[in-house]
C-alpha cells in the first residue's frame, strides 16, 4: 500500500511538472538523493555525484580512457616530490556572482580539513594535503604529506565552492544551500522532486531551461515513467528492459564502467566464517558468475578478476576471475570445518544496479549447492553509505564496490576499509598492508605500477571480497533526448539537447 501511495504522489508531481510553460525540461529519475542534501563533501558513492554534477565542478576530471583532463584547473605540474603547481580557469563565476580564484581553493581545503564531521566523503583524504599556497589570483600550489604521482588525478573528486559562501555558512550549510559554478543552480529540494534551473552564465552553460531529479526508488516505476513519456532518463534500469525499449524508439545507454561489484567480507571478525580465507575462497568457486552475466546482465560484462578494471594503472591483464568450481567450493569449506555447511548474513540495498535482487538471489541458489546458507539482508542507501564509512556494517559481508574513477587500481585500497588504514577496516593484513604503504609513498610511477599489481593479485588469491563484474550503471533515454553524453559516473548536463 506504501509504495502504491508513493507511486501515486510520484504521478502527481510529474502531471503538474507538464502543466509549466514552454521551457525545456530534462526530467531525471533517480533511485535516491544524496542522504547530505546539497552538501557534496558529506556523502560518496555513484548516487550522489551523478547529481552534484549538475550544480558543481571540480578541480580535474577522468575521461573514459583514464586520462586526467581539464575542469577548473587548465594544467598542472610536479614542483617537486610533494609540490603540485596548478594553472586555474580564468573568468569562473558561481551562480551567486562570487569569482572563482586561488582563494576558492585554498578556503576549500582549510574547510574540509576543519570540518571532518561535514566532510565524511574527504575527511580521511583531506590530511594528505596538509598545505595549499596561493601563487596569484589564478596559480595556487598544492602540496601532498607524501610523494603522489597521481595527485592532479585525485582531486577530480574535489568539489568545488564559492569562498565567500563557505566561510559563512561552512559546510552544513550547503545541505540546503548549495552554491556552485556548474550548469545548473538548486531552486528547491523536496522529499520526492528536486527542481533546478539553468545557470547562464557558468562555463558549462547549459541548452536547456530546467531540470528535474525525481526520487523513485522502485526500478519498475522509474522505467513505466519512461515508457509513458513522463520522464527523459531513468536511472539504473535492468537490463532485461533493453528490447522493449528500443521497440519503442527509445534506448538504453551504459555509462563507461569504473567500478567493480564486489561482496566485501569481514575477514577482520574472528567471529564471522569469512575470517578464514578457504572460506572465502570456497564462496569465490561456488558462484557461477559467467552464467548470471549472461542471463541477468545480458553479456554487456564479464566477470573480474581482481579489484580493479582495465582502464586503471595497476590492473593486471595476467589475473583471471575465480572459475566455477562447486567440488573444489565443497572441499575448501571441509577444510575449514564446514563439512556440514556454513551460515551467513550479506546486508544490500535494492534498485541501484540492474536486477540486482535477482543476482543475489542467484548468487544465493549457487552457493546453497555447496552447503553455504546465505541470507540476504536489506537496508536503505543512506544506511550502507553512513555504515560502510564507517565501518559499522552489522553483517558478515554486504554489497560494494572498488571504485576506479581516479584511473589507479591502488586508490580504493589506500586509506579505506579495504585495508588497515580505515576508519573500521573489514580486512587488514600486516605483510600486503607493508607493500600498500611503500606503493602510496613512492614518486616513481613504475615502481608504484609493479607494487600496485602485486597488492591486487594478493587480494584476488586470498579472496579478500566476491568479485563479480564491473558495475554495470545503465540508463533508459526517452527518444526526446537528442544528446546524452555521460563520462564515467558524471551526466553532462551542460551538453543535453531535448526536443521540447
Amino acid at each position: 500500500m506504501k509504495s502504491v501511495i508513493r507511486l501515486f504522489i510520484f504521478f502527481n508531481i510529474l502531471l503538474c511538472s507538464l502543466t509549466l510553460s514552454a521551457e525545456t525540461v530534462l526530467r531525471v529519475a533517480h533511485p535516491a538523493a544524496s542522504p547530505t542534501k546539497g552538501n557534496p563533501f558529506g556523502a560518496s558513492g555513484t548516487t550522489p555525484t551523478l547529481f552534484y554534477t549538475a550544480i558543481y565542478d571540480r578541480i580535474t576530471d577522468i575521461d573514459n580512457n583514464g586520462n586526467i583532463v581539464p575542469e577548473l584547473a587548465l594544467s598542472w605540474k610536479a614542483v617537486n616530490q610533494n609540490q603540485w603547481r596548478f594553472k586555474l580557469r580564468p573568468g569562473v563565476v558561481f551562480s551567486n556572482g562570487e569569482k572563482f580564484t586561488s582563494e576558492t581553493i585554498k578556503t576549500v581545503f582549510d574547510t574540509v580539513r576543519g570540518e571532518a564531521i561535514n566532510a565524511r566523503s574527504w575527511y580521511r583524504e583531506a590530511p594528505n594535503y596538509p598545505r595549499v599556497e596561493i601563487v596569484d589570483e589564478l596559480t595556487i600550489d598544492i602540496f601532498t604529506l607524501y610523494p603522489s604521482p597521481l595527485a592532479p588525478a585525485y582531486l577530480s573528486a574535489l568539489w568545488v565552492v564559492p569562498h565567500g559562501h563557505l566561510k559563512n555558512v561552512g559546510l552544513e550549510g550547503l545541505v540546503n544551500d548549495p552554491i556552485g559554478s556548474g550548469p545548473f543552480k538548486l531552486d528547491s529540494w523536496e522529499p520526492e522532486r528536486i527542481i533546478l534551473s539553468a545557470y547562464e552564465n557558468s562555463w558549462r552553460k547549459p541548452k536547456i531551461d530546467k531540470m528535474e531529479a525525481l526520487i523513485v526508488p522502485d526500478s519498475s516505476a522509474r522505467y513505466q515513467a519512461l515508457v509513458t513519456g513522463q520522464i527523459d532518463v531513468a536511472v539504473a534500469i535492468s537490463t532485461d528492459q533493453i528490447d522493449i525499449l528500443e521497440m519503442n524508439g527509445h534506448r538504453a545507454q551504459m555509462r563507461n564502467p569504473i567500478r567493480t561489484l564486489v561482496l566485501v567480507l569481514k575477514s577482520n571478525d574472528p567471529s564471522s566464517p569469512f575470517s578464514d580465507v578457504r572460506v572465502r575462497q570456497a564462496f569465490n568457486y561456488a558462484v557461477d558468475k559467467k552464467t548470471i552475466a549472461k542471463v541477468l546482465l545480458s553479456d554487456l560484462v564479464k566477470p573480474a578478476s581482481q579489484p580493479a578494471l582495465p582502464f586503471a594503472i595497476g590492473y593486471d591483464d595476467n589475473l583471471d576471475p575465480y572459475p566455477y568450481d562447486p567440488e573444489r567450493a565443497k572441499r575448501l569449506l571441509d577444510e575449514a570445518g564446514y563439512k556440514n555447511g556454513v551460515s551467513f548474513i550479506i546486508e544490500t540495498v535494492s534498485g541501484f544496479i540492474p536486477n540486482d535482487t535477482a543476482i543475489l538471489q542467484r548468487i544465493a541458489s549457487d552457493v546453497a549447492k555447496v552447503g553455504m546458507d546465505m541470507e540476504v539482508r536489506l537496508i536503505t542507501y543512506p544506511q550502507l553509505a553512513r555504515n560502510s564509512t564507517l565501518g559499522e556494517m552489522s553483517g558478515h559481508g554486504f554489497i560494494m564496490d572498488f571504485t576506479n574513477r581516479y584511473a589507479d587500481a591502488l586508490k580504493p585500497i589506500i586509506n579505506t576499509n579495504h585495508s588497515c588504514r580505515g576508519a573500521g577496516p573489514w580486512f587488514c593484513e600486516e605483510p600486503i598492508q607493508q607493500v600498500i604503504n611503500e606503493a602510496d609513498k613512492t614518486f616513481d610511477l613504475e615502481k608504484r605500477i609493479m607494487l600496485t599489481k602485486n597488492i591486487v593479485k594478493y587480494y584476488r588469491d586470498v579472496a579478500q571480497s566476491l568479485f563479480l563484474f564491473p558495475l554495470i550503471g545503465l540508463e533508459g533515454i526517452h527518444k526526446r533526448v537528442k544528446v546524452w553524453k555521460p563520462m564515467n559516473d558524471r551526466f553532462m548536463y551542460h551538453l543535453v539537447e531535448i526536443e521540447n
